[in-house]
């Protein structure tokens, strides 16, 4: 797993498709999950660093969760990974 592919309606211009990394660390904790965000121009979600034996189901449940928190899982259409 290198990446997830995540397309979602947006309201200005339709269809949206955009990639998050997904980073494996070997010197952080072994089941660990980090979101690593942008600064600029806005607050946004780049990167997931994750730990040695976290699995792509669980990274997917994660994403899900973050984006169910952020109140903008109701456009979600897809989430694949690359």
């Amino acid at each position: 797993m290198h990446a997830l592919l995540i397309e979602m309606i947006c309201p200005q211009h339709g269809l949206e498709r955009f990639r998050i990394k997904v980073r494996r660390k070997f010197n952080m904790p072994k089941k660990a999950i980090m979101p690593k965000f942008r600064s600029r121009p806005k607050r946004e979600l780049s990167c997931l660093l994750v730990g040695r034996e976290v699995t792509s189901f669980e990274v997917e449940k994660f994403i899900a969760e973050y984006f169910q928190r952020n109140g903008t899982w109701d456009r979600i259409i897809l989430i694949k990974t690359i």
